[in-house]
This record gives C-alpha cells, sequence and structure tokens, in this order.
C-alpha cells in the first residue's frame, strides 16, 4: 500500500481508474491544477464524477480543503453551506458564489464530507488524507493486502463513493466509476480486475437481483458491501439461500465508511447486524449501550473544528453477542434513515410549517421494505389533493428529495408530552400503526 500522492506525477504514475476514465480524469486534473491556489477552500459540485475526482484530487495536491457537496440539494441545504463558510473556487453548478473574504485557508489537505451526523442538518466530517489511509488500510489488511478493485456506481461526493477510488489509489487497484441507472437497465460494466467488489445500497441490491442477467453480474463479485440502510427480511432470506457474497457493513462518514462486517450468516432475520470490527478499529459500549468507535480513520471534527478525535459516540445502541460479536440495534434518537441518507424529522417539520401556516404537524419515519424508513408526516387537519399537490411541489424547491413526506397522515392529533412537545416516540407508533 502506497502513501498519499503528493505530486501530480506520483498521482499519475499508474492508472486506479479504468481505461473509460483515467484520460478524461488526468485531462481534467492539469486544467484544475492550474485553477486552485495553494491552500484554498474549494467547493465542489461536479455532477460528472470524472470532474468531481478531478477536483477533489487537484485540492489535495494543492494542500487546500475540499467540501464536498450533492448536487441536488435544494435551498434549506445551500443556506447552511454558505452560513457555514465561503470558498476561494466553485466548480459545478449551485447557488454559491466564490466569496475569499470568509474562505478558510489551509496548510494541510483536508476533506469536507458532507453528513447529517447526529442532527440529521447539513454539515461537513472534516477527514485528512491520513484519516481516509488508515481506512483503507484497515480494509486493505482485511482483504489479506490485495489489491481492492471495484466498480463503483455511487456518488463520490457521498463517502461509500469517494473511499473505493482512495482504496483503488492507495492499494494498486482500479475502480470503474458507473452510473447507477445504467445498471439498473442491465447493461452491466465489465470488471476492472479480480477480486472485484462493489457497494451498494438495499434499496440497489433489491433491484439489481429482479434479473437472471443481474444476478449473475452480482455473483461475479468476491465481495458486494451492503449498508447504508437496514436490510429488510425478506432480502436477507434472498442473500442467504442465492448464496450472494454480500458482506454486510457499518460505519458511517465519521469513520471514513465501513468499521465492522459481518457475513450473510451474521446477519439476523430481521436484518440486525451482527459483526466484527475490521483491523485496527475498536469498538465499545458503555452502561446506555451507545456504540463508541476507536480507530485512526476517526474524523477531525466538524467544521470548523480540526483536531484528533479518538473516540466517537455514534448514537446508535448496540449489544455483545454470545460469540463477542457486535450487534447493531438501531438509532438511539429519532433520526430517520431513508436508503442511508439521515433526515432530522424537526428541519423537515420546520419547512412544513412555513408552507402550512399554523397548521400543527409532525414528522416520523415509517419502515419501508425498499429504503428501511421513508418519511411520512402527521396533520391534524384534512388538506384536499390540490392542496397536497401544492405542497409538494414547493418543498421539491426547498428539501432534498429523500427529506420530503412519502405520505401526509391527515386528521389525527399530534401526541405532546408533559412539555407540550411532540411525543416522538408516540408519533412513531402512530405512523407506524401501533
Amino acid at each position: 500500500m502506497r502513501p498519499f500522492p503528493e505530486t501530480r506525477d506520483h498521482l499519475l504514475e499508474r492508472p486506479f481508474l479504468t481505461e473509460a476514465g483515467w484520460g478524461p480524469f488526468g485531462r481534467r486534473l492539469d486544467e484544475v491544477l492550474g485553477l486552485i491556489g495553494d491552500g484554498q477552500s474549494v467547493l465542489c459540485v461536479e455532477e460528472d464524477p470524472i470532474r468531481a475526482l478531478a477536483v477533489i484530487f487537484a485540492t489535495v495536491l494543492k494542500k487546500g480543503g475540499v467540501f464536498l457537496a450533492n448536487p441536488k440539494w435544494r435551498s434549506s441545504e445551500w443556506e447552511a453551506v454558505d452560513k457555514l463558510t465561503g470558498f476561494h473556487q466553485v466548480f459545478g453548478d449551485c447557488p454559491i458564489q466564490p466569496d475569499t473574504t470568509r474562505a478558510a485557508s489551509f496548510c494541510e489537505s483536508r476533506f469536507m464530507i458532507p453528513s447529517g451526523g447526529t442532527s440529521g442538518k447539513v454539515r461537513f466530517c472534516v477527514h485528512s488524507s491520513d484519516t481516509l489511509a488508515a481506512a483503507v488500510k484497515s480494509l486493505y489488511n482485511f482483504h489479506g493486502e490485495k489489491p481492492l478493485n471495484s466498480i463503483n456506481p455511487l456518488p463520490v461526493f457521498h463517502v461509500s463513493g469517494l473511499m473505493p477510488v482512495l482504496r483503488a489509489c492507495l492499494t494498486g487497484g482500479r475502480t470503474g466509476i458507473a452510473n447507477w441507472k445504467t445498471i439498473e437497465s442491465g447493461s452491466f460494466p465489465s470488471f476492472p480486475g479480480e477480486p472485484s467488489s462493489i457497494s451498494l445500497v438495499p434499496a440497489q441490491l433489491a433491484r439489481t437481483i429482479k434479473t437472471e442477467e443481474g444476478l449473475r453480474f452480482l455473483h461475479g463479485f468476491v465481495t458486494i458491501y451492503l449498508g447504508g440502510a437496514g436490510t429488510p427480511p425478506d432480502l436477507i432470506r434472498f442473500i442467504r439461500s442465492e448464496k450472494l457474497p454480500v458482506l454486510f457493513v457499518y460505519g458511517m462518514t465519521e469513520t471514513a465508511a465501513m468499521v465492522v462486517a459481518g457475513s450473510r450468516a451474521d446477519t439476523d432475520s430481521m436484518g440486525n447486524l451482527w459483526g466484527q470490527p475490521l483491523p485496527g478499529v475498536s469498538v465499545s459500549l458503555p452502561e446506555d449501550q451507545e456504540i463508541h468507535i476507536q480507530t485512526q480513520s476517526l474524523f477531525r471534527g466538524y467544521f470548523p473544528d480540526d483536531a484528533k478525535v479518538s473516540d466517537f459516540a455514534t448514537g446508535d445502541v448496540g449489544q455483545w453477542t454470545v460469540d463477542h460479536q457486535i450487534q447493531v440495534l438501531g438509532r438511539k434518537d429519532f433520526l430517520i434513515n431513508s436508503g442511508g441518507e439521515k433526515v432530522n424529522p424537526e428541519e423537515v417539520e420546520a419547512i412544513l410549517r412555513e408552507c402550512l401556516p399554523g397548521v400543527k404537524l409532525a414528522v416520523a419515519g415509517r419502515c419501508h421494505a425498499e429504503w428501511g424508513e421513508q418519511v411520512v408526516a402527521l396533520v391534524e387537519v384534512d388538506l384536499s389533493s390540490d392542496s397536497l399537490e401544492r405542497l409538494r411541489q414547493k418543498l421539491e424547491v426547498r428539501l432534498a428529495v429523500h427529506k420530503i413526506p412519502a405520505e401526509f397522515i391527515k386528521g389525527i392529533m399530534i401526541p405532546l408530552n408533559a412539555l407540550g412537545k411532540v411525543d416522538r416516540a408516540a408519533l412513531k407508533a402512530i405512523i407506524s400503526g401501533g
């Protein structure tokens, strides 16, 4: 495993992307290197993953700080980003313009990767080349120090889409950047090398197994990393019956992706993960059973914080099994996990109240077979079909798609606790039909 490249020539000394992406990446890298100054703050909103990777690596070579953003964010997310900091350079289409008066300068390269953290709101996890390299080394050792090849259909602004590229870069592997819609349509890319892996969320896996061609494609991998959301029981049973090479993984942006892994035999019928920490990772459970992670791949704080973190409280609850594996039981709080994206119900409620002034309402998650959970809103008034359609049109401008309620339950009183606040446990029971 090589160290993080510090020069252009070191970076490009061997291809870590497949042929289709390598040439365009190198050409765009040279263009961007001429645009970024040393130590600058860069906002990357590029939709094209090759162009995004060129911006990311160019910023790192310039020892700057690159902020990764979802091009599909809406006004509420962009407002949060704009309040947080300014940028010397902006690459991609978004409402934020460069503002050097508020832009931070860096002495060492930093990756600011978006995460809901424990709040569900947009904020950036600060990672260094060292923390991300430590995550690569952990998986590299787990797989017997073999080159880590992969097909990558996940967006590179997400930690699970960025890490396969870094794994290939540092271990002598190759990554094939893939378009998920193309895979979903039945057009499958070639494998970049042997052995190869792919990272999927349960919803993607469920769609790929619907055809014989999709199943053959999946069986070609040595490892299918499955995480980001709860796996429905029916999908668990299918994985076992088909003997798919699935490795159920647990991790988050704060840990630079996966830190615990379990095989298909290590997951119960309800989709709860039982697994072992990866090499270099320690897990502890205090009395409240909140999972704590200790590893060199831990983030350095939420921007603008930037200091070594030795222990991270995940907000998830777990327990030790009889064979000394960690079982992940779920969220300690009431954040909604929809398809791997954390949604803060209070954020959605605030936007809904602006759109429905004076209306009593609340938001919670309901179990969903494909996405793990879906966002559902409870409103005390009755809303006509026309009113709901106008409301959805307003929400599409204000909120990312995964935050928009999939259903509105109308005419039911919002449960409140003794302090007059939303009783979230009772709310979840109502929405779940309990």
